[in-house]
């Protein structure tokens, strides 16, 4: 986390001292090293606004089923405000509510809207080609050493289910429990969602939403809802599916 967070300082600074020599958005007029100066500070304060912001989008996303993409655009927009006010205040020298009545605020916003989505693209190439070299260097890595250096993984425990259970059909999470919905009964085990899913040892199903995973087989009906659909399972509970999750439910047969 910390190597990122510095990765990502850096690549603020190298983009306010690019953008700062370019001079655009009526920058070019002032000074070259107080432009850059001041487009590193005016990145870097976009910086500490959109990280939590961005955060707290992803949660929201999480929640509701919005789209990833969606959220950052949202988390964009939201920050962009606050930043908006700090730059224009740093240029125009004025107060906090002559800067709300000043005529150029709105165009000022726009032009920090484009700032920021361009450094959130170079971000997303930036640590993308980081990812992608990361994993192709640990498949090279692992494909050339020994098999013996590598010893077969050992299975994942199975669910703590008492004897008799049956087949899972579902998984509903419920704050830090998780409930384990079979065929004719129910448990309710502390663990979190991922590690039960992880657990089921590759069951042919699917996490149809952050709270729910689903067996094929246990799908008695769909119907949809907008955007978006409800499972109607054998056991007569409803699971809701997220939107980001309807394109692999489709690609999967199960719509």
């Amino acid at each position: 986390m910390a190597k990122r967070l510095t990765i990502e300082l850096l690549v603020m600074v190298a983009l306010g001292l690019l953008v700062g020599l370019l001079g655009p958005f009526g920058t070019f007029a002032a000074p070259p090293a107080q432009r850059m100066l001041s487009w590193v500070l005016w990145l870097l304060a976009g910086y500490a606004l959109f990280r939590p912001i961005n955060i707290a989008a992803g949660w929201l996303c999480e929640a509701t089923g919005l789209p990833h993409t969606a959220g950052r655009l949202l988390a964009l927009v939201v920050a962009s405000v606050p930043l908006t006010l700090i730059v224009t205040m740093m240029v125009t020298r004025t107060g906090f509510a002559d800067t709300l009545r000043w005529q150029g605020f709105w165009t000022m916003y726009l032009y920090i809207c484009v700032i920021s989505i361009l450094t959130s693209v170079v971000m997303a190439a930036v640590f993308g080609r980081k990812g992608d070299h990361a994993a192709t260097t640990a498949s090279k890595t692992e494909s050339d050493e020994p098999a013996a250096l590598h010893p077969p993984e050992r299975p994942s425990p199975a669910l703590p289910l008492p004897p008799g259970f049956g087949p899972v059909r579902a998984l509903k999470g419920e704050d830090h429990y998780v409930r384990i919905i079979g065929e004719a009964r129910e448990e309710l085990i502390l663990m979190r969602m991922r590690d039960a899913i992880e657990r089921l040892d590759n069951a042919d199903g699917l996490r149809v939403h952050r709270s729910w995973w689903v067996a094929k087989d246990a799908v008695a009906s769909v119907r949809r809802d907008g955007r978006t659909a409800i499972l109607t399972l054998r056991s007569g509970h409803e699971a809701p599916v997220a939107r980001d999750m309807m394109p692999r439910l489709r690609a999967a047969g199960w719509l």
